[in-house]
């Protein structure tokens, strides 16, 4: 049986996961995603990954959360964010059976890999972080088609790439840890690339749009 911090130290960055995906205040799920970033490192360095623990923090925590807050217009110099984008409600209410609806197909999706994945031998720590890659992955893409929100999606695809980091190097193991870690980097500066891209598409969008009238921006933070 696993160690009781080990299992700690894997289920902080789930419980983080599910405050960023379904917290309504979108400046507050952004720095929720910073913390969440910092708990992958510190599960990286956990698993004896070191180096993925340096880059975490660099690309995932202080770069990716940077381009979040800026697509939000909160930078270093506290400046008020954009009140149509920090207060942005998607326009679907998120009801319980919405939720089921998308949550069905990825629970299948989900099955079908740990079913494929069950035969395969992994140690504690591997096992650990097999199936919290899972829990992410299906936590992602869940939340990817649930809300329609482009920043929202952006912190989906974020999380959903954390989870498949997490997923291939506990395939990989103790066999071949450099290769799994090369492909991790790779990994980790094409969400970045993305990210970014996306932070300043969904910029660039709110400075289009038309700000809308006080009583409407008012009923956003009721979300």
């Amino acid at each position: 049986m696993p160690p009781l911090d080990d299992v700690l130290l894997v289920t902080l960055p789930l419980l983080l996961a599910a405050f960023v995906l379904l917290d309504r205040h979108l400046v507050r799920a952004c720095s929720l995603f910073v913390l969440f970033a910092l708990a992958v490192a510190l599960a990286w360095w956990k698993l004896g990954f070191l180096w993925l623990a340096l880059l975490e923090t660099l690309l995932g925590a202080a770069l990716t959360g940077g381009f979040l807050f800026h697509a939000l217009g909160v930078g270093l110099a506290g400046r008020t964010p954009t009140a149509r984008l920090a207060h942005a409600r998607d326009p679907v209410p998120l009801i319980w059976r919405r939720g089921l609806v998308h949550l069905l197909p990825v629970l299948a999706i989900l099955g079908m890999l740990a079913t494929a994945l069950d035969s395969l031998p992994a140690s504690d720590g591997s096992l650990l972080a097999r199936w919290s890659g899972l829990v992410l992955i299906g936590l992602g893409l869940w939340a990817f088609a649930l809300h329609t929100h482009l920043l929202r999606r952006l912190l989906a695809f974020n999380i959903t790439g954390t989870g498949i980091f997490l997923l291939l190097m506990s395939l990989v193991g103790e066999t071949a840890p450099a290769a799994g870690q090369g492909l991790v980097f790779t990994g980790l500066v094409v969400a970045l690339l993305g990210t970014a891209l996306g932070a300043l598409l969904v910029r660039r969008l709110g400075a289009l749009v038309p700000s809308r009238e006080p009583a409407s921006a008012s009923g956003g933070q009721a979300s």
